[in-house]
């Protein structure tokens, strides 16, 4: 045993510290004759308690061979500070009058061995190589604790991270979704708003279409579309009455007031509060307490269309009516332009605008009769 302790010294280069307590020089001396000449060791000699406490807690040891008759006390007494200050140490006791007492008592305060005096060299070199190898793998168990610990911290951190790369990952994928669902919702409306404007067959049922739309979309509100003319004239196209006639001074406060403002700001969304600070004295006069919507129509950065809803201001407009009025802007404005592009290009169409029947050139085809033309028609709302 004392080569195998030996040789792992003179392998790692690390040379184990032995504090020895005892009053006795001889005992002390053969200690440090014999460990000394047989282990690769450090003697560190004490001869009494006191003396000893200080070495436990300036300097690390590896093993404390103490007698128990101490000048100051019971050697057992630094058992206490050995595991306080140098935990992964280990205590071999000596002791000149062996008891069963006194060997359990210094087992329970933590040595590892109990060697009675008198003893010969062998002895004494294989109690204190076999304490010296169950502190080595003691400690050795204590690094691997250690490395333990530290892994389980690190994988810790590493769980925390990761836990809040997944919230961040996840909460990007549910804005992504919301974004994607607000994005096919934005498609569906124009889609469905689309397919309602494509079955208009000139500009006057495309006006009426969208209207019906509008209202069936939105809810009832009195509406007014602005075409725009010359020189950035707008001209109104359709007014749709709910509660409010489109009578000329309503409707020229409109020209003059909201229409440039919605022009302006390309959207507005007025709570009563909100309508009264910004709108026309004038407005105000035909519109008194009314929540507005207005959109501006563009095709290829021209304005072609201004869309006015106004009601009271007991029935708001909300957030997806605002939202709805803004998907279907840019869908108005390419068939209006579609249209009046249709218009210029079918001169050769009669004067009411129907187109010749195939089998006749003389009879004009008749128009089927459209839900959507209700308003047009002074037909009640079928809705």
């Amino acid at each position: 045993m004392a080569a195998i302790v030996t040789k792992k010294a003179q392998h790692t280069n690390f040379r184990p510290r032995i504090l020895v307590v005892d009053d006795e020089p001889s005992v002390v001396g053969l200690v440090d004759d014999l460990v000394g000449g047989s282990i690769a060791c450090e003697i560190i000699k004490a001869d009494s308690i006191a003396s000893a406490k200080k070495v436990l807690k300036t300097q690390g040891v590896e093993l404390l061979v103490a007698d128990v008759n101490l000048p100051d006390g019971q050697g057992t007494e630094l058992l206490a500070d050995l595991k306080y200050f140098q935990p992964s140490a280990r205590a071999l006791v000596i002791t000149g009058k062996p008891t069963m007492g006194g060997a359990i008592n210094a087992m329970r305060g933590g040595a590892v061995d109990f060697l009675p005096k008198p003893f010969n060299a062998e002895q004494l070199i294989e109690r204190v190589s076999a304490a010296l190898q169950a502190q080595a793998d003691g400690a050795r168990k204590d690094k691997r604790i250690l490395k333990l610990r530290d892994a389980v911290k690190r994988l810790n951190e590493a769980r925390r991270t990761v836990s809040k790369k997944v919230d961040l990952l996840c909460n990007d994928l549910i804005t992504a979704y919301g974004e994607l669902s607000r994005q096919l919702d934005t498609v569906r409306t124009q889609e469905n708003f689309r397919k309602t404007l494509h079955e208009a067959k000139d500009l006057e049922q495309l006006l009426c279409h969208a209207m019906d739309w509008m209202l069936r979309q939105i809810g009832y509100s009195n509406v007014a579309i602005w075409l725009a003319g010359d020189e950035n004239d707008f001209q109104l196209g359709a007014y749709m009455k709910y509660t409010i006639p489109g009578e000329p001074a309503l409707t020229e406060a409109i020209r003059k007031g909201l229409v440039p403002m919605i022009n302006r700001e390309a959207f507005v969304h007025l709570s009563a509060e909100e309508a009264r600070e910004k709108l026309t004295p004038a407005e105000l006069k035909e519109m008194k307490d009314c929540t507005v919507l207005g959109v501006n129509c563009t095709y290829l950065g021209e304005v072609l269309a201004t869309i006015v809803l106004f009601r009271d201001s007991k029935v708001p407009f909300n957030e997806e009516d605002a939202a709805a009025l803004k998907m279907i802007s840019p869908v108005f404005a390419t068939s209006l332009a579609s249209s009046v592009k249709g218009e210029d290009e079918g001169d050769d169409e009669d004067d009411h605008g129907a187109l010749l029947d195939e089998e006749s050139e003389d009879k004009p085809r008749k128009k089927k009769k459209d839900d959507a033309d209700w308003w047009k028609r002074g037909d009640s709302a079928p809705f």
